[in-house]
């Protein structure tokens, strides 16, 4: 093969030089042997290639919405991520690779792994209950009826399981089973689980003569991933001590019999105060003074992307508020920086006399308005030019400023564009959609008064 996937993977130092690779909704994210040996500043010039996020300890390749097939790319024309290389062959090199990062980059890492598959999904029910809402606000589907049931039922149901969702994904980054990982918190969503609540959660319950709190685990993600981190351990361990003759029967039977009074004594009651904690956090931050947190927010989520870690706030905070209360008025806030980008790609668009970085400019605006995606604005205008950058944090935060003092929400888990606009469709869809515009024009009329200095430029695919 002669693709872009093909000269980015010569360029990292050919296969022997990758341990593992993985990507997210626009990066490549790769871990290698030797850093040495990749070249960075070949790698930027290359045609698709957005940009660089250039650190030892967490490289990222910036590709856009066509990040998957070029990972295919790859993967359909070498060894790497077979389950030989990463188990058995570089097994230590992978161990001495993860001891060198930080923590926060591993977590950051293992959450955009686990959170990847459960993207589209997300974002499919997310349009579809934002649909339905929609059309009961204007009147042509009658709230109640049938149809808004089974819609609102189909919409609804990601979150319903979501937590043996994140138990399965986890098991498979973890490795360990994936079917006893959903099938052991599935035994916490279970109605006969559920009554011993008695419509209290943190109702105090026995087994085996000690206390369980009962909570409703279904919407929540950190008590899976304390469990699955658990169980990976005791797997692991009884798979190197019991004859492999034994591991069909007995390996599924002790999980089961000693995971649940682990998950319901001890992991869940901790994972579950710990998402309580981080709710009551948010809480705080955003009753204080709405106008103030959707300026914070909107003014510093492009800054988060740009370092890759609002998946942090995203899986912590955004899809649990989401899944517990419905809505959340973070994902409207953080939606304006994708637009405050588009904004001052906008004005790029209309003062620049270069040809290739005005075409650059038109598709990095139909890439956030499309899809969501604001990273090629970020990394192909917005780093280079710096300005424009500036700017777009400053119109988001005057979007978000708005919508905060509208108490503006979103009632799903979407990257902010236009086509994505139906899933915060209610009471305050007017405001979100002004703020937007807002954070647009704001981002437009900063960058044309700031101005930037095209002999900045550095992307291979603007300046060639």
């Amino acid at each position: 093969m002669n693709s872009l996937g093909k000269k980015i993977l010569d360029l990292m130092g050919g296969e022997n030089n990758i341990i593992k690779l993985t990507y997210c909704a626009t990066r490549l994210r790769p871990t290698f042997k030797s850093y040495d040996l990749v070249k960075v500043d070949e790698i930027k010039k290359l045609d698709g290639v957005v940009g660089v996020v250039d650190d030892k300890n967490r490289f990222q390749i910036i590709i856009g919405t066509n990040v998957e097939s070029i990972y295919n790319q790859i993967i359909d024309n070498s060894n790497i991520n077979s389950e030989k290389k990463v188990d058995i062959l570089i097994e230590d090199d992978l161990k001495l690779e993860e001891s060198k990062q930080g923590i926060l980059d591993r977590f950051i890492s293992f959450v955009v792994s686990v959170f990847r598959p459960l993207l589209p999904l997300f974002a499919g029910s997310g349009l579809i209950r934002g649909f339905t809402i929609l059309a009961i606000e204007l009147g042509i589907l009658e709230r109640g009826s049938t149809t808004d049931i089974i819609l609102t039922s189909a919409a609804t149901s990601v979150f319903s399981i979501l937590s043996i969702l994140v138990a399965m994904s986890t098991a498979k980054q973890l490795k360990c089973s994936m079917p006893i990982a959903a099938a052991i918190m599935a035994a916490v969503s279970m109605p006969g689980f559920l009554n011993l609540m008695n419509g209290n959660p943190g109702t105090v319950v026995s087994l085996f003569g000690l206390p369980v709190t009962v909570f409703e685990y279904s919407g929540q993600v950190i008590p899976p991933i304390l469990l699955v981190f658990v169980q990976s351990k005791i797997e692991n361990k009884l798979k190197k001590v019991l004859p492999s003759s034994l591991h069909l029967v007995a390996i599924p039977t002790i999980l089961i019999i000693t995971m649940i009074p682990l998950l319901t004594v001890v992991i869940g009651p901790v994972g579950n105060y710990i998402s309580i904690g981080i709710a009551k956090f948010v809480e705080v931050i955003t009753s204080w003074n709405n106008i103030i947190t959707g300026a914070i927010v909107g003014g510093i989520w492009n800054i988060l992307i740009m370092f890759g870690v609002h998946w942090a706030p995203n899986t912590t905070v955004i899809i649990p508020q989401i899944s517990t209360t419905g809505s959340s008025s973070l994902i409207a806030y953080g939606a304006t920086a994708n637009f405050g980008m588009a904004g001052a790609a906008f004005a790029i668009f209309l003062k620049s006399k270069d040809k290739k970085l005005k075409n650059f400019s038109v598709s990095s605006i139909m890439s956030v308005f499309l899809s969501g995606i604001v990273e090629p604005a970020i990394y192909g205008l917005g780093v280079p030019f710096k300005t424009p950058l500036i700017a777009g944090c400053l119109g988001a935060a005057m979007g978000g400023a708005f919508m905060g003092a509208f108490n503006v929400v979103g009632y799903a888990f979407v990257f902010g564009g236009l086509t994505t606009i139906p899933a915060f469709a209610g009471p305050t869809l007017w405001a979100y959609c002004v703020g937007l515009a807002i954070a647009f024009f704001g981002g437009m009329i900063l960058t044309l008064l700031l101005g930037w200095k095209e002999e900045n430029k550095v992307k291979g695919e603007i300046d060639e």
